[in-house]
């Protein structure tokens, strides 16, 4: 059994060796991990477009509704849970991101300028035609275009 090297059989991978990045659905409040790519996800259940948030974003309950409309407002203005810095004596200290929905509207008007560039867009998902004809899938931007 020794000599027996089945692993050069079946190579792994790339993308299944990558590291997975929660993607969130707002509209079920859901939240599934997928290996980063620069293809748009949809939902696995509703069909939503999917938002790719940072790897230290952890999701909520579904049922705690005031936590997704603290999240949903803060996609909405560009932070995808990724770091954020601001200046402490010598260098740059991490800031926590905020717990109510009170504290992200500060949070926003403060740290603007470190907001995701790409998420003054629309959010990743779907085009809007590919949804309005169920034909959602990972790959149906690509076949819309």
């Amino acid at each position: 059994m020794g000599n027996y090297r089945h692993h050069q059989l079946f190579p792994k991978l790339k993308h299944i060796q990558a590291f997975r990045f929660p993607h969130v659905c707002l509209h079920c409040r859901k939240s599934f991990k997928y290996p980063a790519t620069t293809e748009e996800r949809c939902c696995p259940q509703c069909r939503a477009a999917l938002v790719m948030l940072s790897r230290k974003f952890s999701a909520p309950p579904a049922r705690d509704a005031a936590q997704w409309a603290k999240i949903r407002f803060l996609i909405g203005h560009g932070f995808r849970f990724y770091s954020v810095y601001e200046p402490a004596c010598g260098g740059m200290k991490a800031v926590r991101y905020p717990a109510t929905l009170a504290e992200a509207r500060d949070f926003v008007q403060k740290y603007a300028a470190q907001k995701v560039k790409q998420a003054a867009a629309t959010a990743p998902g779907c085009s809007p035609d590919s949804q309005a004809a169920g034909n959602c899938t990972p790959g149906a931007r690509a076949r819309d275009a």
